[in-house]
């Protein structure tokens, strides 16, 4: 077949050859044809400059009249431009080139030599301006440069009628040639019908029933590769493609149920189920949906074990809900904890640990974790293990979904669980501080008072006594009386003053932030450098949000004096991005616990306008407290 479709190529590229060549000769006669008109068109234009300066001087030599010469003036004016377009038009045939060049220099000589020399003369009243000789010698210049011309004019056409004679003969050929294609390509096409029929359209056909067998939902049909070439190729191109989509068609059912489980467990999640329902519905799922032989998650705890939530297993593996396990050796679990990355194991014959010994126990021969991570910390991991085959390259990405979904409804519980502490915790700190004014009142400022008043009472009777019985000298006694009752009423007064100033400093209101953070920084006993930017020091902020901010920098002074043990601290207050920031360092021994009873207090009284409180606090590190308050 290529080599009939070879020749069939050849006879017709070289009909076509033919016609192509004849057609680019008629294009080249067209344009020689409009190249010549525009020559003679020239040299005609040419000519008649020469008669018209020719013509002026005569008639001014004959009159002396400078007007006969303004037509001669005008002409030679026009030469150069003339001359040059047809010098141009004959640029492509040298002959004709050179006899433009000798036309050009006679013409330029014959103004020079004879037409400007003669002008002159005839104004200096030469009487040989009308002898016979120099009138023959101008016409003589003239008729040369006019034979010149017809010569140039002769041979133009001369040259159009042998290129017209050139394509009439490559017509003739081409003609040949195309009736010599024309019958051969019948004859080859008749000769390729039968062979095309039996080598293509008919496997095409069988390609075109498994074609519609494929259409059909048939994704087994297949085709016989027994032919070659093209057909060939095309057969085992369909093989592919049907194979190809067979797995699509299997890939899209995995995705299909991979969809599924998610979609379950997202309903769980949009719901507010509970963590417990969450976590045992994520491990079933991811159990079926992968074909695992165990899927557990785990929480991270802060001595560097896991605990068991959730376990769907179809083989006894000796733990259970609620088991701690620790996390040494060559496992998954243990590598997410120390990486923060997913990880796998796919061996346990020599890896050592707790984890490797129950592997080995329940005959699981491959294992992959996927980390859970919540609001950016590492909280836990989703183990998947199987016996018997090889997790799946993509396990890790297909778990992927899964664990953000956990790790939502984590945040979801851990919300609702410090929504409702922090409630709580609210309440009783607002009854504490209730109990406590009461008791401060009781205690204090109301025995004060209670005392002034019984003083008082008495020094009013003592004072009614020493008037109705004049001899006697009750007047020390109505003074002291009333000197003590002044001592108590000033007592009762201070302690007042001091249980308002526990409740909100008397400093803070008057000054603001920074006269606040002063009073506080000087009643520390450790060195506190305060930096407090201008927009700080300068403007009042809200109310509420000095109040907090300056509760937020006295607890963290409190456990710097208290707990850290530091030798310096550092407070710094600026306002970026509409909020306030706080952030309180010291150099002590670290280690607060960001649960502690009054962190808590703070991160809910921050919470509570919007702003967000942060504790670093690493073990002989010393503690950063940071809080953002937005304005």
């Amino acid at each position: 077949m290529v080599v009939a479709s070879g020749l069939l190529a050849i006879i017709v590229g070289g009909a076509f050859a033919a016609v192509l060549v004849t057609i680019t000769q008629l294009r080249g006669t067209t344009d020689l044809r409009r190249q010549t008109r525009e020559a003679l068109v020239a040299a005609d234009t040419l000519e008649k400059h020469i008669i018209d300066l020719e013509t002026g001087l005569r008639g001014f030599v004959i009159t002396r009249d400078e007007s006969f010469l303004q037509p001669s003036n005008d002409a030679r004016a026009a030469l150069p431009d003339s001359a040059r377009a047809l010098e141009r038009l004959a640029a492509d045939e040298p002959v004709q080139r050179a006899r433009v060049r000798r036309i050009v220099r006679a013409m330029d000589a014959y103004d020079r030599q004879y037409a400007l020399p003669l002008v002159r003369a005839v104004r200096r009243d030469d009487p040989s301006v009308r002898s016979v000789e120099r009138t023959l010698t101008g016409k003589q210049r003239v008729d040369a440069l006019r034979q010149g011309l017809n010569s140039f004019r002769t041979a133009e056409r001369a040259r159009l009628e042998r290129r017209d004679a050139d394509v009439d003969e490559a017509a003739r050929r081409a003609t040949a040639a195309a009736a010599v294609g024309v019958a051969g390509s019948v004859v080859l096409i008749i000769v390729f019908s039968g062979y095309l029929t039996r080598v293509i359209v008919r496997p095409l056909r069988r390609a075109a029933v498994m074609a519609n067998r494929l259409a059909g939902g048939d994704l087994s049909a297949r085709m016989r590769e027994t032919d070659v070439a093209e057909i060939g190729a095309l057969e085992r191109s369909f093989n592919v493609m049907a194979g190809s989509l067979e797995t699509s068609r299997d890939k899209l059912a995995s995705l299909l149920a991979e969809q599924a489980a998610l979609r379950r467990v997202a309903t769980l999640v949009a719901r507010g189920a509970a963590s417990a329902e969450v976590f045992a519905v994520t491990a079933t799922e991811v159990c079926r949906l992968l074909g695992t032989t165990s899927t557990a998650l785990c929480r991270y705890e802060p001595d560097a074990t896991g605990t068991v939530v959730a376990l769907a297993t179809d083989v006894e593996l000796g733990v259970g809900v609620g088991a701690r396990l620790t996390l040494e050796g060559e496992n998954a679990m243990g590598t997410v904890f120390r990486t923060g990355r997913a990880a796998r194991v796919d061996s346990f014959e020599r890896p050592t640990g707790t984890l490797a010994d129950l592997a080995r126990k329940g005959g699981i021969c491959t294992s992959v974790g996927a980390p859970i991570v919540v609001e950016g910390r590492l909280w836990g991991v989703v183990v998947l293990s199987s016996r018997g085959r090889t997790l799946p390259a993509d396990t890790e990405q297909r778990l992927a979904d899964f664990t953000e979904l956990v790790a939502t409804a984590i945040a979801n519980a851990d919300g609702r669980a410090q929504l409702v502490a922090s409630r709580a915790r609210v309440l009783t700190a607002g009854d504490d501080a209730r109990r406590r004014v009461v008791r401060d009142l009781h205690d204090g400022a109301q025995q004060r008072l209670v005392h002034t008043i019984v003083t008082l009472k008495l020094a009013q009777g003592a004072a009614q006594g020493a008037a109705q019985d004049a001899t006697q000298d009750d007047g020390e006694s109505a003074d002291a009386l009333v000197a003590e009752a002044l001592e108590q009423a000033e007592q009762a007064n201070a302690e007042l003053r001091e249980l308002a100033h526990g409740i909100l400093p008397a400093v803070l209101a008057r000054g603001g932030l920074r006269a606040g953070l002063d009073a506080l920084v000087s009643r520390v006993r450790v060195p506190v450098d305060v930096d407090v930017d201008g927009a700080v020091a300068g403007d009042r902020l809200p109310a509420e949000i000095e109040a907090s901010a300056y509760f937020v920098v006295a607890e963290a002074l409190t456990n710097v004096v208290k707990h850290s043990r530091a030798r310096s601290a550092e407070v710094k207050a600026w306002v970026e991005d509409r909020a306030l920031h706080l952030d309180v360092r010291d150099d002590g021994v670290g280690g607060a616990r960001p649960d502690g009873t009054g962190l808590l207090g703070l991160n809910d009284r921050v919470a509570a306008l919007g702003g967000r409180l942060r504790v670093e606090s690493p073990p002989g590190r010393g503690t950063r407290i940071a809080a953002t308050l937005p304005l």
